[in-house]
């Protein structure tokens, strides 16, 4: 049965570590990193999750219960030209979706989501994107995310110049 999560809450800089710490935990959980991998990365992603959650360049949320994180997910917005069919200058994405263990399959990450949504919506976006790992992958279909055909090229400098 699922537990009511004490607070949901939007992010302030102070929250940084916690988010980082979740970020390398979700990446280890996804096997993208090892623990020792993942733990190399926190001080840098503190750093810089510092810095946007304080410009407004990142907008995060934190679950808690009496007072301890229980998840977190945030959301980003990068310029793009506009469209007729998408006339908004920014594009919404949502990245760094974590649930402790013990409080998966319980509904905290669609609380979660949810908020991101409503932010999303109250911006006046039409539209939000996400990369999602294999465990996400259901519960962002139940909110209507669906994969879209958009291929995408990359090049990593240096390795073909």
């Amino acid at each position: 049965m699922a537990q009511p999560v004490s607070s949901l809450r939007r992010a302030v800089p102070d929250d940084a570590p916690v988010i980082a710490a979740h970020r390398a935990q979700m990446f280890t959980d996804m096997g993208d990193l090892t623990p020792e991998e993942a733990q190399a990365q926190v001080d840098l992603w503190t750093g810089w999750l510092r810095g946007v959650l304080a410009s407004g360049d990142y907008v995060g949320f934190v679950a808690e219960e009496t007072g301890r994180p229980l998840g977190s997910a945030g959301l980003m917005f990068h310029p793009k030209a506009p469209t007729t069919d998408e006339p908004a200058t920014v594009r919404a994405y949502v990245l760094n979706v974590y649930v402790a263990p013990q409080r998966r399959r319980q509904g905290l990450a669609e609380a979660l989501m949810r908020a991101v949504l409503a932010e999303v919506q109250a911006r006046g976006l039409r539209s939000v994107s996400l990369h999602a790992s294999a465990q996400g992958r259901a519960i962002y279909e139940r909110l209507g995310f669906a994969e879209v055909a958009h291929p995408e090229l990359r090049l990593t400098l240096g390795d073909a110049l």
